[in-house]
């Protein structure tokens, strides 16, 4: 009878250790990054360029901005290596970057352009839009790394 009492205890005890080692999920788990260009004074498919990152899927959506009939839009699917969104994950902390101001300097003054960064973490999320070609204070690593990866994709083919 000491035995089977003992035998419970131990698989009590560690049941209860296995329960424990299970993956939690955080957060960060639900994060998604949105980046992207804009050029107001610009014809063609390649004014708008829109860039969405969730884990390592892409997608990258072109459209104008002039008002047409038939305005033309096109989107596309791509992926990233997992290092590439870690790094990108790694950088983007959205407590710090939502203290950021909503627009830096003079985004498309006199046609330069604009981009911008949008972390989002669930329901919240925090978008700083700045000028083409400026970075974030703070979050250098974060605009370099995302710029390195629209222009590795550049365009829908």
């Amino acid at each position: 009878m000491k035995s089977i009492a003992v035998s419970l205890l131990f698989i009590v005890v560690f049941g209860r250790c296995t329960t424990n080692l299970t993956p939690q999920t955080s957060e960060t788990d639900e994060l998604i990054i949105r980046t992207g260009t804009k050029f107001g004074m610009c014809i063609g498919t390649n004014c708008v360029k829109d860039f969405v990152f969730n884990g390592t899927s892409v997608t990258l959506t072109q459209k104008d901005i002039q008002p047409r009939e038939q305005p033309t839009s096109k989107s596309c699917e791509s992926t990233i290596s997992l290092a590439d969104w870690q790094t990108l994950k790694a950088n983007a902390n959205l407590d710090t970057f939502s203290k950021q101001s909503t627009i830096l300097g003079c985004p498309d003054c006199a046609d330069g352009g604009a981009e911008y960064v949008e972390i989002q973490i669930g329901d919240q999320k925090h978008r700083v839009t700045f000028p083409y070609g400026e970075t974030i204070p703070g979050f250098e690593s974060l605009v370099s790394g995302l710029r390195s990866q629209r222009e590795s994709i550049k365009d829908c083919q």
